[in-house]
């Protein structure tokens, strides 16, 4: 395009300069045989009009204006579709690409004009000659009249100063000409990572999370049943098989050097961080590492030292853990600790509740030297689970980023003189990917790659468990008072639905970026509250119409607003106001409240800033909650402001029944999940249905359950596809 590129661009366009230029539309652009005139916003295709429909238009406008660079679908979404617009988004956009598509003769499959990015947007990819949305476009011509020519002859002075000018030409010339040859030999010694190929390992579907390696095995976490396990295979594919281990569930977090041991977390429950033991390889008995529990660990690689996380402080012990000292603390939760192959530095993510950002941080192995490892480079970061290739040449890493999680690598040295190096995407979809790891020889990425998806089911005494609402990709199912109308979360897309409870009526209440959590219904049917998450902000709680007008914070200027819940005459909402199983930023509360609506008035419930999930009775009576470590089903009476213990066991999803006789949950992180229920009156525990070997879905807070209109059992089945893949790539 001329304009941004001036002059130069004409070659590209017309040839010689000295070519006579032919005349022109500046509100016209022009591609292939087509042209779209922006003043009458007519599209023609070799000067006859092509009928097109004001959204695809619009589309095409907004392509057009940046070729070449993404058109995000999120922007598309507020420009043809802007907040209070109620339309099934992804149906109305498919709709409108297709007719543009059509009017311009273009296949999605292999496309002349407009390409698909998988998720993330479109792009127009076909030489342009114009400019979309630019009135002061310029185009010059050195044969027009416009060009200048002298009007006097030039005096000595002139003569003079062009010979100066020369003079400073001669001298300057060699050396560009030595610094292009610089350039050009950095480019040619420096090319980019490059991902050759993709290889599947694992093939059993199963939630899992970061991966280390011996060299010859993987060793892994995943969720089997309803408990997180050790799992293994071959780092050239195979069967996965489970590691025998006597924790209820583990987690691993490295391998020393020598392949000798796997350094394992256990932990019960939530919130209570993890123990560290040394697992010995093939086969031993674990050994506790410290008596300490923390967010993460690593062993040095020489395996003389163990570095650990708690909360926000960074700790170093002998790599027994005992002898340990506090190196830092940083600004927030601090993860993912992992030394360099030379073991002179450490990298983690600090990740901060409060708007689950999540940066990558360096400092040196004595704790000096904090610092962001890439300050700038995300506007609202989320990167996390980097580790080095063994050589320390590359620093590999997870990011979220235009609604997709993709591997990046950065190298340690840039080729460039004085600049630093910029971090190299290495994957693109259709996968996300995350948890990297390189092979011992470095010649392969390992990564899980995931593809999320559910299905609604509904628990039927008879028959077991079936489909519900058609078996919809949904989560955190709530419904109003009457049983006619439902609220879900849409999955993966995390955005706020409702319709009838056939499905008709259904609307789209919240949009990306916003991801939304566990609604609820206002007694009178008019309003949902329900927790929402931003890039700038982390969960908080928020009312709307169920229409899907007037969204507002609940509690504006709250740090967070956790699973809030109406009270029965519909006037209060009762929430958790700090980080819900997060004591280590929020120690002190201020723990569960109410507030009032209307006034926006809030009181605390004494005793209970380390509860959290809080359900109010239908006759408003009691308010039930989890401790933090999901351990205890607690109940408030309201009447004697006293707290008392219903049960101990591993506690999910609490729900009231209908008649509020009862409370359904689940249990959670146990090798034989169950649905209780529990009556108030006498505390009588009483098991309804085995969920073992089920594949629930787990979402960002566990595995969903709930209540139908008749107080049927619900959960979420998970259909995702998870796997570990090879990546081939060509790191210089």
């Amino acid at each position: 395009m001329a304009g941004p590129r001036g002059v130069n661009s004409l070659q590209d366009h017309w040839g010689d300069v000295g070519m006579p230029l032919p005349a022109t539309n500046p509100r016209a652009v022009r591609f292939g045989l087509f042209e779209l005139d922006l003043e009458t916003r007519e599209l023609r295709k070799s000067g006859v009009r092509v009928k097109l429909h004001d959204q695809p238009l619009q589309i095409l406008e907004m392509l057009l204006e940046r070729p070449g660079a993404i058109v995000t679908r999120e922007e598309l979404q507020r420009k043809l579709w802007p907040e209070g617009t109620f339309v099934d988004f992804d149906l109305s956009l498919n709709s409108a690409i297709k007719k543009l598509r059509q009017a311009l003769n273009d296949d999605s499959e292999n496309p002349r004009f407009i390409e698909t990015l998988y998720r993330r947007g479109y792009r127009f990819i076909a030489p342009v000659n114009g400019a979309a949305g630019n009135d002061n476009l310029q185009l010059v011509n050195s044969g027009s009249s416009a060009v200048a020519t002298p009007a006097f002859p030039i005096q000595a002075e002139a003569k003079a100063s062009a010979q100066r000018k020369h003079l400073f030409l001669y001298s300057t010339v060699p050396i560009l000409l030595l610094l292009v040859g610089v350039v050009v030999f950095r480019l040619a010694r420096s090319p980019q990572p490059t991902v050759l190929g993709y290889t599947q390992i694992t093939r059993d579907a199963l939630l899992k999370g970061g991966s280390v390696t011996d060299g010859e095995r993987l060793y892994f976490q995943e969720l089997q049943g309803d408990r997180f396990v050790i799992s293994q295979v071959s780092v050239a594919g195979g069967e996965t098989s489970v590691l025998q281990t006597p924790f209820q569930n583990a987690g691993v977090a490295d391998v020393a050097r020598n392949g000798s041991a796997l350094l394992v977390g256990q932990f019960q429950g939530t919130a209570k961080g993890m123990e560290m033991w040394s697992l010995p390889l093939p086969t031993g008995a674990p050994r506790r590492l410290g008596d300490y529990v923390t967010n993460s660990a690593t062993w040095s690689p020489d395996g003389d030292r163990l570095a650990y996380s708690r909360g926000t402080d960074i700790y170093l012990a002998k790599s027994d853990g005992t002898e340990s000292q506090k190196l830092v603390s940083v600004g927030g939760l601090a993860f993912g600790l992992r030394f360099s192959p030379d073991g002179s530095r450490f990298r983690f993510e600090v990740e901060d509740p409060r708007n689950g950002s999540s940066a990558l941080w360096e400092m040196r192995r004595d704790g000096s030297g904090l610092h962001p490892l890439l300050p700038g480079w995300s506007t609202d970061p989320r990167e996390c689970c980097g580790k080095w290739t063994p050589d320390g040449k590359y620093y590999l890493f997870q990011s979220f980023r235009n609604g997709r999680l993709g591997l990046w690598a950065l190298a340690e040295k840039s080729p460039w003189l004085g600049r630093k190096a910029e971090p190299v995407q290495l994957t693109n979809g259709p996968l996300d990917f995350g948890s990297p790891v390189a092979s011992t020889d470095g010649k392969r990425i390992f990564a899980v790659g995931v593809q999320p998806r559910c299905e609604l089911v509904r628990y039927d005494g008879k028959s077991g468990f079936a489909a519900f609402l058609g078996g919809i990709s949904a989560s955190d199912l709530a419904f109003s008072a009457d049983g006619e109308w439902v609220a879900y979360v849409s999955i993966p897309q995390h955005q706020l639905w409702r319709s009838k409870i056939d499905g008709s009526e259904r609307a789209l209440l919240t949009f990306a970026p916003m991801d939304a959590a566990l609604p609820r219904w206002s007694p009178d049917g008019k309003q949902i509250v329900f927790m929402g998450s931003t890039p700038k902000t982390g969960w908080r709680a928020y009312l709307i119409s169920s229409e899907g007008a007037g969204l507002h914070e609940l509690v504006p200027g709250a740090d967070a607003g956790y699973d809030p819940g109406w009270s029965p005459d519909g006037k209060s909402v009762v929430l958790t106001l700090n980080a819900a199983g997060m004591p280590e930023i929020s120690p002190d509360g201020p723990g569960i409240a109410i507030v009032d609506v209307e006034t926006g008035k809030t009181s605390l419930i004494p005793a209970a800033k380390q509860l959290f999930s809080p359900r109010w009775s239908p006759d408003g009576r009691y308010i039930a909650a989890i401790t933090d470590d999901s351990m205890k089903l607690m109940l408030f009476d309201r009447i004697k402001q006293q707290w008392h213990e219903l049960t101990n066991m591993p506690i999910g999803y609490p729900s009231w029944s209908h008649d509020g006789q009862y409370i359904y949950f689940d249990t959670t992180l146990v090798e034989d999940a169950n649905f209780f229920r529990i009556r108030i009156s006498d505390g009588k525990l009483e098991r309804l249905v085995s969920l073992k070997g089920l594949r629930q879905y787990w979402g960002d807070f566990g595995s969903w359950t709930g209540l139908g209109p008749d107080d049927s059992l619900l959960l979420v089945r998970d259909t995702s596809s998870q796997e570990i893949y090879a990546i081939d790539w060509q790191a210089p």
